[in-house]
């Protein structure tokens, strides 16, 4: 099943200039940002016939969240992407590894039990609808909708959704903002300007609620580049202040058009919430009660924004979402706009419910998030699902 993407007409937004100390200046230019246009929602799409449409009942609290699910790729060898030990075929990656692995996820996400949940790392829209499958096979919640936008990632992984609720609209925003940084290898200035697949697109997601077919909650889910991972051309951070900018961007302009309306971006960042992508480009405060663009609802969790490094006598299981060399760490964040502080946007935090889902079962021996292991074929991810509790609003 593939989803028709079209090309829809072009809104120009003129994003501020940052500037960003990461070591030498980068600079934003000003850019006309294309949206395509993901069509219908997957769901409506060619749902299967014997799957029945569920009635719906406008929701008086909402659980978003959302899960970096670790490779999560089909049996279908896709010659334009490097999918590793994901290649079918080889002898890590067979349909009773895939299986297993929906196996183990929908037990995950059921234990989540989120009505929305952005979802990094799958392959594509065939493999989402499995997990949605297995999630209901699991007795796991009812994802009825579910979006993706395909990106030209070179490991062939997307930002998806899996939604209770309609999704009203799905656009994928390519990170095309351009972006002046140093080459990797040559030490020259050079311009990252959307000609290369450097970055995976951000999917838009806006959802309706209460049954008026108007969108109720906008969601911007993101996967930023990986730290260390070697990135080209530029360094990982630049790839990353590069996307923080072009965040920015959308979020600036979902307020001036929209301001009553709430939006939250979420998603693996790659980047911990005192890093100049978060908090200085961003300026997404952990202080819920400062005056911001964005609030990193970590705060909700006790998260300060005095806290300047990850060290273990600070970061626990239930305020982080990963952990490296015994070290726990937030990479995984959900940034909400004020009208969700404030509730004028009908939705309101819930203060209190800002956490990580450190069950037990998703933890390994170690007390690490229990990963997916080659040699066995078991386990969940690398990361742990990060979630919040949103209520609505006389």
């Amino acid at each position: 099943m593939s989803t028709t993407l079209r090309r829809a007409a072009p809104l120009s937004w003129l994003p501020a200039l940052f500037a960003v100390a990461c070591g030498e200046p980068a600079a934003v230019a000003p850019t006309v940002f294309a949206a395509y246009d993901l069509g219908p929602p997957a769901a409506d799409v060619d749902a299967p016939s014997t799957t029945p449409t569920p009635r719906f009942t406008p929701p008086s609290a909402l659980t978003v969240a959302t899960y970096n699910v670790e490779n999560l790729f089909d049996l279908v060898d896709d010659p334009d992407a490097d999918e590793g030990e994901f290649t079918p075929g080889t002898s890590t990656w067979d349909a009773a590894r895939l299986a297993r692995r929906l196996t183990d996820l929908a037990q995950a996400f059921t234990l989540l039990n989120a009505d929305v949940v952005v979802v990094n790392e799958v392959e594509n829209l065939d493999v989402l609808e499995q997990l949605r499958d297995a999630i209901r096979g699991a007795g796991g919640p009812e994802y009825a909708h579910l979006a993706i936008a395909p990106s030209r990632d070179p490991r062939g992984i997307d930002v998806s959704l899996l939604s209770r609720y309609p999704v009203a609209a799905q656009l994928g925003r390519p990170i095309n903002t351009r972006y002046e940084c140093t080459h990797v290898e040559t030490g020259q200035p050079f311009t990252l300007d959307g000609s290369w697949p450097e970055a995976r697109p951000v999917l838009q997601v806006e959802l309706e609620l209460d049954g008026d077919a108007e969108p109720d909650l906008v969601l911007l889910g993101s996967h930023w580049k990986a730290k260390g991972r070697g990135s080209f051309p530029c360094t990982d951070e630049a790839h990353r202040l590069r996307a923080a900018a072009h965040l920015r961007a959308l979020v600036e302009a979902h307020a001036a058009d929209h301001p009553q309306t709430g939006l939250i971006a979420l998603g693996d960042f790659n980047t911990w919430d005192f890093e100049p992508p978060l908090a200085d480009v961003l300026q997404a405060r952990l202080d819920l009660t400062a005056d911001a663009l964005l609030y990193n609802a970590w705060g909700d969790a006790g998260v300060l924004e005095r806290n300047t490094r990850n060290d273990n006598a600070w970061n626990r299981p239930n305020n982080s979402s990963y952990q490296f060399s015994g070290t726990w760490s937030r990479l995984d964040h959900l940034l909400i706009t004020r009208p969700l502080l404030t509730g004028e946007s009908g939705w309101r935090l819930v203060r209190g419910s800002v956490g990580s889902l450190a069950d037990r079962r998703l933890l390994g021996p170690d007390g690490a998030p229990r990963s997916w292991t080659p040699s066995t074929g078991a386990g969940y991810s690398d990361h742990l699902p990060v979630l919040m509790r949103l209520e609505r609003t006389p």
